[in-house]
């Protein structure tokens, strides 16, 4: 399936993310509470439970993919708790390839093939795995994939959700 996110767009996106106000990081957070208020809460549920930096880490990288399909000027359906469900499990299984072909918390370049949005997750993995000093966020094993299944259930679902626009042609940007 052709991706609704390219990379131009991914880049603008955490760059604009990352270089913007306090207050416009709050208005962007409510405004995905609005936009996918199941997908949204599903995301802070399921990373409850990790380290506050983690938590913070995976908000922060939630929201920049959020932004990114903003941008994208696709339109999105409303995600419902049973599909979020059945996509979270799903992706145990994306998660358990991940570790038996040997990757780890470490960076990686992730197979295109192996998700419909190559440069969310290659992002997501990126911003999980990237090593500042000005702002170190080291992720144990088990939070960098918990968070990496979170977010990739975010990512297939928005993805889902926006796949009536791929059918008609608006979801090349």
């Amino acid at each position: 399936m052709v991706p609704l996110v390219s990379s131009a767009v991914m880049d603008e996106t955490w760059r604009a993310v990352g270089g913007s106000s306090t207050a416009a990081v709050r208005r962007m957070q409510k405004q995905c509470g609005k936009d996918q208020e199941e997908l949204t809460g599903f995301v802070i549920a399921f990373t409850s439970d990790l380290r506050p930096e983690a938590i913070g880490l995976a908000l922060y990288v939630h929201l920049v993919v959020a932004q990114a399909f903003r941008r994208s000027g696709v339109k999105f359906r409303k995600i419902k708790p049973g599909r979020i469900e059945r996509t979270w499990k799903e992706n145990f299984v994306f998660i358990n390839e991940l570790k038996t072909a040997g990757y780890t918390c470490s960076h990686f370049l992730l197979p295109t093939h192996l998700t419909s949005e190559p440069a969310l997750l290659q992002y997501v993995i990126d911003a999980l795995t990237e090593e500042d000093d000005a702002d170190p966020v080291v992720l144990s094993e088990a939070e960098f994939w918990q968070i990496l299944q979170v977010l990739k259930t975010f990512v297939d679902c928005m993805h889902d959700a926006g796949g009536a626009d791929i059918m008609k042609g608006r979801g090349d940007r």
